[in-house]
């Protein structure tokens, strides 16, 4: 049986997002909003940025379904502003582009979803990601490197944890390690005994160091981004 034969046919936007969607293109558009119409990709990394922190808040915050409703969609006007700009400038992409390259690679990366491969593991689906995304830039089985594709712009603990994370994944650092040496440069890994330590206990220990490194003239941001990168060149050297 066409693997593809169950594909999902793409759908036609809602009305709900049909009508947000030409909102923002007469904002954005000739006649619209001055303010909308000077606004570059660029400009509004800043927003994007901020709007995407104010939904990650509302989450956290456990604050009631209509805020976060209301924080998401601030976050879907970020994607509508920008896809609406790239249709303004005349570049290669809109929002219909956007979305169907989306759906296109939502399928081709879930082949146990939408085609024959049947059921797998969260282990098994990390390692077929990674094949799959090196089959879709057309390069050699094997050949990415553990943190290829890894934005050097994310906020700083954030890059930690996505470091460590496919550090792991390779099998190149094993956090749950029972033995550290002392002078083993892996030590500050969370060990056996730290694992249990609840997520508060966890976030005064980084405090306490953010606090340490005032005290010693020590941009906390730096130092971290700064042992990623050590971390990284060490267990990754040939």
């Amino acid at each position: 049986m066409d693997a593809g034969a169950d594909r999902p046919k793409p759908m036609a936007a809602t009305d709900a997002v049909g009508e947000v969607v030409a909102t923002v293109r007469r904002l954005v558009g000739e006649g619209g909003c001055a303010w909308h119409a000077a606004q570059t990709h660029e400009t509004l990394v800043p927003f994007l940025i901020e709007e995407t922190f104010e939904f990650i808040d509302a989450l956290e915050r456990e604050l009631p379904a209509d805020e976060v409703r209301g924080e998401l969609g601030d976050v879907l006007y970020q994607v509508l502003f920008h896809a609406a700009i790239a249709e303004r400038d005349g570049e290669s992409y809109d929002l219909d582009t956007v979305a169907r390259a989306l759906n296109e690679k939502l399928i081709a990366r879930h082949p146990h979803v939408f085609g024959d491969r049947g059921y797998m593991s969260v282990e098994e689906l990390n390692a077929e990601w990674e094949r799959l995304k090196e089959d879709a830039a057309g390069e050699q089985r094997g050949s990415r490197a553990p943190l290829d594709g890894v934005p050097a712009g994310m906020p700083t603990l954030a890059r930690a944890a996505k470091v460590v994370e496919r550090l792991k994944r390779a099998g190149l650092v094993d956090p749950a390690a029972a033995e550290r040496s002392a002078v083993d440069p892996l030590s500050v890994a969370i060990g056996p005994q730290e694992a249990a330590i609840a997520e508060v206990g966890i976030g005064d220990a980084m405090l306490a160091l953010v606090i340490r490194a005032n005290a010693a003239g020590v941009d906390p941001d730096r130092a971290l981004r700064l042992a990623s990168d050590r971390l990284a060149a060490r267990v990754t050297a040939d």
